[in-house]
């Protein structure tokens, strides 16, 4: 039935593939054109009628077609038809599919296209050592056997497929061995999903030994579902009593879903020194589960959004130079978080945001006296807005220009685990870690890299940097002459380095510009990172 008969609707008329030796409009017509005439002979060309259309719909075809019907059109009219058609096919992410004008000749104004929708003959799996072939299939169902692949989705599957640090996927296409089809292969490049760290630092808080030890270890393919699980620690290793934590976790990524949930638990114990006359002693658990939802991306950006709960418990009590009896101030609470975030890959930057709103419940945990006695002025009701941006930007000639910006804003007094905390290496260089804490705070930092050194084979990279930082946090209600306002600033210089792949350092020396807790203005501080990781 005519695609385009003249007074009419379209009506689209579908055919199956059956030609197997394709000829293009060079041939359309036998007796139309030729070496010796002067001029191309004119057609008219009131309808298409197409065989092989399944995948656009009559309206797509129409719109396509449309703007080459009518009288004295010529060869080129009906090559622009096809092409017209063809293009509209790449735009929905269809690039295997191919227009062919087969010789004909027209005598009632019609003309025939043919279309040949080339599907997936046969997806293989080549080179994947620790990851399950059928898996990584049925992560690519845009590619699956039988069906035309959509390359829109492709790239959607393939990003997915290369979220696993341990594993890059690439697809390669090739004429099948049927007529028609395309085969592809996925080649597959994989590590052994374990991996493990081991840092020794002096990142310490006030009155602490200098030196933390931490490590830990991950898997990121039980039960070839692509599930990790891993542990980690941190010590003091001059006097434990200065820092004990111990972590594990469990991230599940559901089939067939965009979402995966994250189980956690932290087991810390800990006694320092931090209240002047005051000495804290401090143990806590935290159990939480997280839903992590991906809401999908591309080879240039990825996002995501979570949420979760927390059961919180912190035991501490206070003990007064001077009074023999302790004072206990426990709290139990339930926070609930949810945070979205974004990676964007650019072609000279990289950004990252986060942010996020924790809010808690009066009545779920502790009653309002024991958040008071933890924290005055705290009744167990909060929400507050955490959030950072980060960026990495190339200046040419191998210079770079990081910078980022984080705060926290609250709703009213928090207990110390929810403050918002400045200095260190985090935040502001040359301070002690968390040296000042608030309800609500604000950090900028901005780092100038100067070229990588490359220094034979065995040094991957080796930095150096300039650095300026500044922090300034406020407290809801404090106490009187309680001081409330907090400032940090410092400037320094520093060095990361890398070996061997698996080896890396750094040192940063930071000079403070004001005094804050036990930091004197212009006494400098040397922070340093030794780990190896697998």
């Amino acid at each position: 039935m005519p695609l385009f008969p003249r007074h009419s609707p379209v009506n689209l008329a579908f055919a199956s593939l059956v030609f197997s030796c394709l000829c293009g409009s060079a041939g359309l017509f036998a007796q139309a054109t030729g070496a010796s005439a002067p001029a191309p002979r004119r057609l008219d060309v009131f309808e298409y009628r197409i065989a092989g259309v399944q995948r656009l719909t009559p309206l797509e075809v129409e719109t396509a077609l449309y703007p080459f019907l009518g009288e004295a059109r010529t060869a080129e009219d009906v090559e622009g038809a096809r092409a017209a058609l063809e293009k509209a096919y790449q735009a929905k992410g269809y690039q295997t599919v191919v227009v062919q004008v087969p010789a004909q000749q027209v005598t009632d104004g019609a003309v025939y296209l043919q279309v040949i929708e080339g599907k997936v003959g046969r997806l293989r799996v080549r080179g994947s050592r620790y990851y399950d072939l059928d898996a990584i299939k049925e992560k690519a169902p845009s590619l699956a056997e039988g069906e035309v692949p959509d390359f829109n989705a492709v790239t959607r599957d393939i990003v997915a497929l290369n979220q696993s640090p341990d594993r890059r996927v690439t697809p390669a296409l090739r004429a099948g061995v049927v007529p028609g089809t395309v085969d592809i292969d996925l080649n597959v490049e994989d590590t052994l999903p374990l991996h493990g760290s081991l840092e020794l630092n002096n990142r310490h808080s006030a009155d602490t030994k200098p030196l933390r030890l931490n490590g830990s270890l991950t898997y990121n393919n039980l039960w070839q579902l692509e599930h990790s699980a891993g542990l980690s620690f941190q010590i003091a290793p001059q006097r434990l009593d200065d820092a004990e934590v111990f972590s594990a976790w469990y991230l599940a990524r559901l089939p067939d879903s965009p979402v995966s949930l994250l189980i956690q638990g932290v087991k810390q114990d800990s006694n320092v020194s931090t209240l002047g006359t005051f000495d804290v002693a401090g143990r806590g658990d935290i159990v939480g589960i997280q839903a992590i939802i991906s809401l999908g991306g591309s080879e240039s950006f990825s996002h995501s959004l979570s949420i979760g709960i927390d059961y919180k418990h912190y035991d501490q009590t206070l003990t007064v130079t001077g009074d023999p009896d302790d004072i206990a101030t426990p709290v139990t609470y339930w926070p609930l978080g949810l945070n979205y975030s974004l990676t964007s890959f650019g072609k000279k930057a990289t950004t990252q945001l986060n942010a996020g709103l924790n809010f808690h419940v009066r009545g779920l945990g502790s009653d309002p006296e024991e958040f008071d006695a933890r924290r005055y002025g705290a009744d167990g009701s909060y929400i507050y807005f955490r959030g950072d941006l980060s960026q990495t930007r190339e200046l040419g000639g191998d210079w770079q220009l990081y910078g980022t910006v984080m705060g926290q804003l609250a709703s009213q007094p928090l207990v110390s685990g929810e403050q918002f905390g400045a200095g260190g290496l985090g935040t502001v260089r040359g301070y002690l870690e968390s040296e000042a804490l608030g309800d609500n705070g604000i950090a900028f930092s901005a780092e100038l890299r100067a070229p990588p050194l490359t220094l034979g084979k065995r040094l991957d990279e080796w930095r150096f940097y300039v650095f300026a930082e500044w922090a300034g946090l406020t407290l809801r209600d404090p106490l009187p002459d309680q001081d409330s306002r907090f400032q940090l600033a410092s400037i320094g210089a520093g060095t990361r380095l890398k070996f061997r792949e698996h080896y890396n350092g750094s040192l940063d020396f930071g000079l403070p510009l004001l005094s804050e807790g036990r930091t004197d203005r212009y006494e400098p501080r040397l922070t340093f990172r030794l780990w190896a990781e697998f």
